[in-house]
């Protein structure tokens, strides 16, 4: 690590546990940094995060439901007025596969498990001052690159986003500076997440199709809802004079018609199906900028097949350990119904 002044870092600690907050407190003070506002829940950390910008926030990973990890998730998720890229370490009493799980998705950089000592506190900021990983950016996801190896076939650009935390301690911050490569980062962003937002609803058309023309399909129907959400995303993001806006206007018109009837009636099979995914792949097709729609819904298809064929492994994984509990002897239930 170069040489280093922490007196200019603003820190910010959520976590409901005093002691915790005590020990950070007098860790972070050893280094330099008296620049600390701590807070028990999220509750009036929105405010503060206006007031008092900080470039590193610790938070607790294990608060109900989990309220700090979901946070941190819309954190990364937000255009404004926070800085969606600030420094983030999640902190946990438990590193169970369900939370890692989640602070996986969440977007925050790192992950320490309490009770924690100095040095560990110390690697961590030396690891966001030196070795900060780039941002991917998916349909759902804000945040460090955690890929091991990029999945063959799909191209996800890295970005370096704004890291106050090391400009600060550098020397080099600048504050007009730091906003304007912000709104730059944002800017990158939300067109990515546009990009990415129209594949996923054309993967989500595709997959709930089949389930959803015919009804009862509860896996179709929870696909085919999620549409909504990743819809009103991608228009939020797009830019009010964006060449595409009127295009993807109609296209919404035709999703949104669809969707609303089948939450009237979701018992029953739903209709307008050819006319959702038709809009769903137009979308997927402008907003990449290609005028191939052939293409696009080959690439799309070829996403489900190895998603269908991902759960179907899914599913014989965990029927394996049944049918080797089952009695010697016993007929295989396709057996016992073909006999019966």
């Amino acid at each position: 690590m170069p040489d280093v002044d922490f007196r200019p870092v603003q820190v910010m600690i959520v976590d409901k546990d005093s002691n915790t907050r005590r020990l950070l407190r007098g860790i972070l003070s050893r280094v330099g940094i008296d620049k600390i506002t701590d807070f028990p829940n999220t509750t009036d950390v929105p405010a503060a995060l206006l007031a008092s910008p900080p470039d590193l926030l610790f938070i607790d990973a294990d608060a109900a439901e989990p309220e700090g990890l979901r946070f941190v998730q819309n954190l990364r998720h937000a255009q404004q007025p926070h800085n969606p890229f600030l420094c983030i370490i999640a902190m946990t009493w438990q590193p169970t596969q369900p939370l890692m799980m989640r602070f996986t998705a969440s977007g925050a950089d790192d992950l320490m498990v309490k009770p924690f000592s100095a040095k560990q506190v110390q690697d961590r900021l030396t690891n966001l001052i030196d070795g900060r990983k780039g941002f991917v950016v998916t349909a759902d996801y804000i945040g460090p690159d955690r890929r091991r190896q990029p999945r063959e076939g799909i191209q996800i650009p890295l970005f370096n986003v704004p890291n106050s935390l090391r400009l600060k301690v550098t020397g080099l911050f600048d504050k007009a500076r730091i906003n304007d490569a912000v709104a730059d980062a944002l800017e990158a962003i939300n067109v990515q997440k546009v990009v990415r937002g129209g594949f996923q609803l054309a993967f989500l058309a595709d997959f709930a199709a089949p389930g959803a023309s015919a009804g009862g399909d509860k896996m179709a129907a929870d696909h085919l809802l999620r549409i909504g959400p990743v819809l009103d995303d991608l228009m939020r993001r797009l830019r009010p004079d964006s060449d595409l806006r009127p295009t993807l206007e109609t296209y919404a018109t035709t999703i949104r018609a669809t969707l609303e009837a089948f939450k009237a009636a979701p018992d029953k099979p739903a209709g307008g199906m050819p006319a959702l995914l038709a809009a769903a792949i137009g979308i997927a097709a402008a907003t990449s900028r290609r005028s191939n729609i052939g293409v696009v819904e080959q690439e799309v298809r070829g996403a489900v097949t190895s998603y269908r064929n991902r759960l179907a492994e899914i599913a014989q994984a965990k029927a394996a350990p049944a049918a080797a509990a089952a009695p010697a002897g016993a007929p295989a239930e396709k057996e016992v119904e073909a006999r019966g």
